[in-house]
């Protein structure tokens, strides 16, 4: 399959170095609005490279657009493809109906992953989800999928959204609240990497037991001695003092 891609962040460097790897695989092309990017990208891959969306040559199977939300919705606006051609985007948060007025193959290929550029990624364990416009295309996608994740599924546009929030709390917002822990000792002369066994207890807990029995501490005990002495400790920490509050209000309601 031959393939070109718009956008050259995290998430395409990963997705892009590893379609490469797959036999009959060839990446073409890639653009991005910062060249340097797009220069940096292409030549892993040794594919061509621009920074013009007008740039853009039709030789190619498969379209991967792999930028912001934002972006994306202009670059559809923008582009013209044959429409033979398969026009895809990796976003959680975007319907696969942003495609639906301009292409008549189309879909979406969202990767459940955390992605760095410096961190690599095993892309046989990375769940992968499909979302496509007809049985056609999405034979074709789930064949190109299959050969990157042994984890792949056909989802709708409502359950990926979903599974994007649900990742977002997952992930992005229990890494903020592990900064906050990093920062709190930090300040008080203490190694975070303490913490690194309590860490990985509870994610074992909530893979064993499930979140809800996994669920220990003050506010699941309604201790609010202990409670009230670790507001008074966090006054001079405004966001973070209302952030342990809002949480310890939530794990009260529910149990």
């Amino acid at each position: 399959m031959k393939i070109s891609v718009i956008g050259a962040g995290n998430v395409a460097t990963h997705l892009v170095t590893a379609l490469n790897k797959i036999s009959g695989t060839n990446i073409l092309q890639v653009i991005s609005r910062d060249k340097s990017h797009a220069k940096y990208l292409a030549m892993q891959v040794k594919a061509e490279y621009t920074n013009e969306l007008s740039r853009l040559k039709p030789n190619f199977d498969l379209l991967l657009i792999c930028t912001s939300d934002d972006a994306l919705t202009e670059i559809v606006g923008e582009l013209d493809v044959p429409q033979s051609k398969i026009v895809c985007h990796t976003a959680g948060s975007i319907s696969s109906k942003i495609f639906d007025e301009k292409f008549k193959r189309y879909g979406v290929l969202y990767p459940l992953q955390t992605f760095s550029k410096n961190k690599s990624i095993d892309w046989r364990d990375v769940p992968l989800f499909l979302t496509t416009s007809d049985e056609h295309t999405e034979k074709r996608l789930l064949h190109l999928a299959k050969q990157l994740s042994k984890n792949v599924e056909v989802i709708t546009d409502e359950q990926r959204f979903a599974l994007h929030i649900a990742a977002v709390y997952a992930c992005n917002f229990a890494n903020a609240v592990m900064q906050v822990s990093q920062e709190l000792c930090e300040k008080n002369n203490l190694d975070f990497g303490l913490l690194k066994p309590l860490i990985d207890e509870t994610v074992s807990k909530v893979w064993k037991m499930g979140p809800k029995d996994a669920q220990t501490g003050p506010a699941r005990r309604s201790d609010t001695t202990v409670i009230n002495k670790h507001l008074k400790f966090l006054e001079g920490m405004k966001t973070e003092r209302e952030l342990y509050q809002l949480i310890t209000q939530y794990i009260g309601e529910r149990y």
